[in-house]
């Protein structure tokens, strides 16, 4: 499970926050954007798999970083599948909440 601190990484990652906003925009959210920085720290802390959270995976590629990418810009640590799947569980809980 990630620290506190790596959730926050994860969450101010703003690299990460762009391709959140992308992934709002493919899944047809109104006012992505706005929709993403409201649910970042929701978006991090969601599931990707049984034992991690995207907050989990983020940590693990800011242990690996070489110079490049960043981490929240990597797709091959951070992949758009697993962002694309906590959009989609964040608006599902949104909406039946």
């Amino acid at each position: 499970m990630a620290t506190l601190a790596q959730h926050i990484a994860a969450r101010n990652d703003n690299d990460l926050l762009a391709r959140f906003i992308a992934a709002a925009e493919v899944a047809g959210i109104d006012n992505p954007q706005g929709w993403a920085e409201q649910h970042r720290g929701e978006l991090v802390a969601a599931r990707v798999d049984d034992d991690h959270t995207l907050s989990d995976v983020h940590a693990y590629a800011v242990a690996t970083y070489q110079p490049t990418p960043r981490p929240g810009a990597n797709p091959e640590a951070v992949t758009d599948d697993q962002i694309k799947a906590v959009v989609q569980k964040v608006r599902e809980a949104r909406a039946e909440g």
